[in-house]
């Protein structure tokens, strides 16, 4: 007899989602442990009969998904602790394999990694970054090896995904956008647009993280200079604003009406408003800007059933989904556009969604930082 597990969209669900900003901050109470609890809902039907088939698309045959069981995911992460914390328990719940993570900022995941590897000693079977130069030094130095999970046809439909025949794959893009403190900011005075925040109300309430602090703010940079001219980052930093290092620090002083208004990582402020913070999201008609999440199955991954079947997983409908869920843009092309709450990102391929290619960081962003430093008379 087929065994299926069903699972009711209005009855079953994951209770998961912490405040997706990552690093800083103090302890949590239990309330707000409970308040930033979330219902995300689990896909339609997981069947194991066979495999894994996750509302109708195979995720692994039955020899890999059998395999993986006895196995679990060895992930190196530069993406966020909290967005990688999610998308572990989904994993985890819809599987049944567990996940064993270490996280940190790419530019020391990448020391850490390719010291690792020199040595023949990197246990990750998946390693996971958000900067294109570091994911293709490490596709050049061997650290990524060619795997083409089941939805490759799929992925290569789209620009920016597959990189290397299947070295290394796009897991999905990371927006940036502007909010408020709905507190503090109501009705009419609420931004639009992006010239909204060069309206004189704004000045010495905006809060910015600077463009050198990581690829996605350069991304942001980018595309403020692509989309509006050079004008107009000079008014932005002629509006005086309180510039930070990191998006954690940022959104605490925008909960607590230190500031008013931001630009602002969608993904990390999205956690922070379901966490119970005052904060809200503008997806402004006239774009936001996105950056790479980029990641690759390593040799030790090779030998790893259950690395193998994770970016099955990660690249499979359901894995993108709940991506764009959690407030990231999905890099699979050809899904139906699934909401982030109560807001509705553009897909990838759409005139509104401005991405930071790896050519443009190889390119461009040692002078959009020093461009944007200019601009906001920022030294560092």
């Amino acid at each position: 007899m087929r065994r299926k597990l069903t699972l009711g969209l209005a009855t079953t669900a994951l209770l998961v989602l912490t405040t997706a900003c990552g690093g800083g901050g103090s302890g949590e109470s239990p309330a707000s442990d409970a308040a930033r609890n979330e219902v995300l809902p689990m896909p339609a039907k997981i069947d194991t009969s066979n495999g894994l088939v996750i509302d109708g698309e195979r995720i692994a045959d039955k020899q890999l998904f059998e395999a993986a069981k006895k196995d679990k995911v060895v992930l190196y992460s530069g993406s966020g602790k909290e967005s990688e914390d999610l998308t572990i328990a989904r994993f985890k719940a819809e599987t049944g394999i567990d996940i064993e993570l270490t996280r940190m900022p790419t530019n020391k995941l990448s020391e850490r990694v390719l010291s690792e590897h020199g040595a023949n000693q990197l246990g990750a079977g998946v390693v996971r970054v958000t900067d294109p130069l570091v994911a293709e030094e490490f596709a050049q130095r061997g650290v990524y090896v060619n795997y083409q999970p089941p939805s490759i046809g799929e992925l290569a439909k789209g620009d920016n995904v597959v990189f290397n025949d299947g070295q290394y794959l796009t897991a999905y893009y990371s927006a940036y956008a502007f909010g408020y403190n709905s507190a503090a900011v109501q009705g009419k005075d609420v931004p639009k647009k992006w010239a909204d925040l060069l309206d004189p109300k704004w000045k010495g309430k905006l809060g910015v993280v600077h463009a050198g602090a990581g690829g996605t703010v350069t991304a942001l940079a980018a595309f403020q200079l692509d989309a509006f001219g050079e004008d107009y980052v000079k008014a932005l930093g002629a509006q005086q604003p309180r510039i930070f290092d990191t998006t954690s620090v940022q959104l605490e002083a925008l909960a607590r009406g230190e500031i008013t208004v931001a630009t602002l990582g969608f993904n990390s402020t999205y956690g922070a408003e379901v966490a119970g913070a005052p904060v809200k999201l503008v997806v402004p008609e006239d774009g936001i800007s996105g950056s790479f999440n980029l990641m690759g199955l390593t040799p030790a991954g090779e030998k790893s059933p259950a690395a193998k079947l994770f970016i099955n997983w990660t690249m499979s409908k359901a894995g993108q989904k709940f991506a764009a869920a959690q407030g990231f843009v999905p890099a699979r092309p050809g899904l139906e556009p699934t909401p982030t709450g109560e807001y509705q990102l553009p897909p990838a391929d759409s005139e509104q969604f401005h991405l930071f290619t790896p050519e443009d960081a190889k390119e461009r962003s040692a002078s959009t930082v020093q461009t944007w430093n200019q601009a906001f008379h920022f030294t560092g």
